[in-house]
């Protein structure tokens, strides 16, 4: 029995490729099971649970399927409105799997079939809590710019700039010039005011460098949309890296969240800040016991069992 996790165009920078494909695979190898995760169909056979990635097509499942091996359908966006794959990819696949129960909501009511929810693991390294006041606080956002549409920007920096105005807030998205450059220019146009961009680094995302301003922030502050179809899918990825990399979260309560509310602010995000500066102890304390119950729930080995289980109850069959 091996397992397989493929994309046709596979990019270990895209999270869903990384997270749900090679950390799965590379730990599913150390557990001594045959694992990979990548574009090829030349080993595909009748021992491989085939798991289709973002971007899969039902030609690939169809491919996987003739030659042998049991498929899956893995899915993380709520896209069935706008990705004609999906759909006949869920009606391809033996298997479907996603990241959080509202997303297998949407999988039931888009298809009628059931899921399997496999979360999100964490990836980052884990580094110890911490929170310094002894200076402007660092606040941290991350992300793919397809969330950028799902934060009021012109609002949060007015807010930031108003209400917390000792500050720096870093953002590291893909294009971040693209973001920073239509951001200034609107506001020198007129757009909007009370934006200071001083206090505002808008840096293009890799994977080194969210993990070296992880080290070095207060606060990752991800507020986003919840009354949205799209966001409220999500698995709780991000807050969970900022969780496991010793920081505070400041955030929404999206589905997937609100069972890390104990270890977070899931409330009005100034009110977080201000609270957060106020009782630094809370904080160190709260950040440990996320990251205690984190560790039980989402670790890579954790997560690499349930895909174990997915196969072996597909090969019992």
């Amino acid at each position: 029995m091996k397992l397989k996790f493929f994309s046709p165009r596979i990019k270990l920078a895209r999270a869903s490729h990384r997270i749900r494909g090679d950390v799965s695979a590379q730990t599913l190898t150390n557990m001594g099971i045959e694992a990979v995760a990548n574009n090829k169909m030349g080993d595909v056979d009748s021992n491989t649970l085939f798991v289709g990635l973002k971007n899969t097509m039902p030609e690939n499942l169809l491919e996987a399927k003739r030659l042998g091996a049991t498929t899956v359908y893995d899915l993380c966006d709520n896209k069935f409105d706008e990705k004609a794959e999906y759909l006949p990819c869920c009606r391809a696949a033996d298997i479907i799997t996603v990241n959080s129960k509202l997303m297998a909501d949407s999988v039931r009511e888009n298809t009628g079939r059931d899921s399997i929810i496999i979360p999100d693991p964490y990836e980052r390294p884990e580094l110890d809590a911490s929170f310094n006041t002894n200076r402007p606080i660092k606040l941290l956002w991350y992300g793919s710019s397809a969330s950028l549409k799902f934060v009021n920007w012109v609002q949060l920096w007015q807010r930031l700039e108003r209400e917390v105005v000792n500050y720096h807030f870093t953002i590291v998205v893909a294009k971040a010039d693209r973001l920073a450059g239509k951001m200034k220019s609107r506001q020198q146009r007129g757009a909007f005011s009370g934006v200071n961009f001083d206090k505002i680094s808008i840096l293009n995302w890799t994977w080194e460098l969210q993990g070296e301003l992880l080290k070095d922030t207060d606060i990752v502050l991800i507020p986003v949309e919840s009354q949205n179809y799209r966001t409220d899918t999500k698995s709780a990825n991000r807050l969970i890296d900022g969780l496991m990399s010793g920081n505070f979260v400041v955030t929404t309560p999206l589905s997937s969240y609100v069972e890390f509310e104990p270890y977070t602010w899931q409330k009005d995000y100034v009110q977080g800040i201000k609270w957060a500066q106020e009782h630094p102890g809370k904080v160190i304390d709260r950040i440990k016991q996320g990251q205690e119950y984190t560790r039980q729930r989402y670790s890579k080995e954790i997560i690499a069992q349930k895909w174990l289980e997915v196969a072996q109850n597909a090969f019992r069959r």
